[in-house]
């Protein structure tokens, strides 16, 4: 387990990779792939560097990277195995009722589309072995069609929304990956297929997902597919295109496909099923790393306007750090320098760009930090009579200071014994910040 208690596992390739599907799966966990294959060897021989990367064609584990980096490749792995498994295993328990998310590990800006990066290809791969339907995720408004599973039947194994708009709300499917699924067929009776007997649930998307609340996060089991797989393009620093193809040489799982390779992917299949069903007794649901994803997220939610901005007003070294802010002022500053529209950055959504800033800023350790609110949870100060709200961006080193004065007067408090932590005085409105 790890700091966290999370369960943590371990993967070992013996031997030489046979299944193409698997050595899709390594390359496409490899999120340190371009440390590995292309920044370490800026200053030195290309042959040596075409050397190594013939010779670690599909190698999870390479020796040019770090522990803690194989170890996030591994479990990157480990999860897509997981899944497989998984989504081959045809038998639905209420409390494993799981909708498998594909998306990228690599941060972009705001709104920027990845992709490419072999996402759709996985379940793509497995429609060969199980019944499948696949539904645009292009139109953010699918559910609101009363036919949308009109293609879907009692033999089908599960249903992929593939390439999901931005804004797509996986929320209005958390009825059918959960419970029962209700077929409105045009010009037919509509009928009901029990838990039991419908379809799984998958999706891949392009964009991080808008909401991590418990509700999402307890039906969705999270993918995370590097970028090893990727399009060279104008706007990007690519220095080639490589598809899956690309690493086999053959399109995969065709009806020219060799015989051998197809009995090396079936057998690579069912040890994912075996992996799968040897933790269907136990409350795990392996996760891919979620830290890029989460970075994502958080610049999904600043934007760029309010990013810029921010990283402005809130310099480093700037006088808007470690005092109180009164939130009303800094909204107006932040509205009439952006230039942007109140209408869609609210005082709401304005809070909202505040946390995530403080949360992705590498030099701010907290927003509002809890020593300063009241029983509300807020920061307040009466100004000329007025109840203000405001706002407090803590530095990790103002932070790192008050630990060590804090330790220091508690040992000065108790000599010779054990040190206890006594929290500040919460701040009472028109009181002063202690910070």
């Amino acid at each position: 387990t790890d700091v966290e208690g999370r369960t943590q596992f371990d993967i070992e390739v013996k031997g030489p990779v046979r299944s193409n599907v698997f050595g899709y799966l390594i390359n496409s966990s490899r999120v340190h792939w371009r440390k590995e294959l292309e920044e370490v060897w800026h200053d030195k021989d290309a042959t040596e560097q075409e050397a190594y990367a013939r010779a670690h064609k599909f190698c999870i584990n390479g020796p040019q990277l770090s522990e803690a980096e194989i170890a996030e490749q591994k479990q990157n792995l480990v999860n897509k195995i997981f899944a497989v498994g998984y989504m081959l295993h045809r038998y639905k328990s209420p409390s494993r009722a799981w909708a498998p998310q594909a998306m990228d590990n690599k941060i972009g800006e705001d709104g920027e589309c990845n992709g490419r990066s072999g996402k759709s290809f996985l379940f793509w791969a497995l429609s060969k072995l199980r019944r499948s339907v696949t539904l645009s995720g292009r139109k953010p408004k699918l559910m609101d069609n009363p036919h949308v599973f009109e293609r879907v039947t009692r033999d089908t194994d599960f249903v992929l929304v593939d390439d999901c708009d931005q804004y797509f709300k996986t929320a209005s499917f958390y009825d059918v990956i959960t419970g029962d699924m209700t077929v409105n067929p045009k010009n037919y009776s509509s009928f009901t297929i029990p838990f039991q007997d419908s379809p799984k649930f998958c999706f891949t998307t392009n964009y991080v997902p808008k909401d991590f609340d418990s509700s999402t996060t307890a039906r969705l089991l999270y993918m995370v597919f590097s970028d090893y797989y990727h399009q060279q393009a104008e706007e990007n620093d690519y220095r080639e295109t490589r598809s899956v193809r690309d690493d086999f040489g053959q399109d995969l799982l065709t009806g020219v496909y060799p015989e051998d390779d197809w009995v090396a992917d079936l057998n690579f299949f069912l040890q994912c099923c075996a992996f799968y069903l040897s933790l269907c007794r136990e409350s795990i649901k392996p996760l891919p790393p979620m830290g890029n994803i989460i970075k994502r997220k958080y610049k999904a939610d600043m934007g760029v306007a309010f990013e810029d901005w921010a990283y402005s007003y809130f310099a480093e070294d700037g006088p808007h750090l470690d005092t109180c802010l009164v939130r009303r002022e800094c909204y107006e500053e932040f509205i009439e320098a952006a230039k942007v529209n109140k209408n869609f950055y609210t005082m709401h959504r304005f809070t909202k760009c505040l946390k995530a800033f403080a949360q992705l800023c590498p030099y701010i350790a907290e927003y509002n930090p809890k020593a300063l609110q009241n029983a509300q949870g807020r920061i307040s100060r009466t100004m000329d009579g007025k109840t203000e709200d405001m706002i407090y961006l803590q530095t990790v080193k103002a932070a790192e200071n008050n630990a060590k004065l804090e330790q220091n007067e508690h040992n000065d408090n108790n000599p010779g014994g054990q040190a206890t932590f006594v929290p500040d005085e919460v701040p009472t409105a028109g009181g002063d910040c202690p910070f």
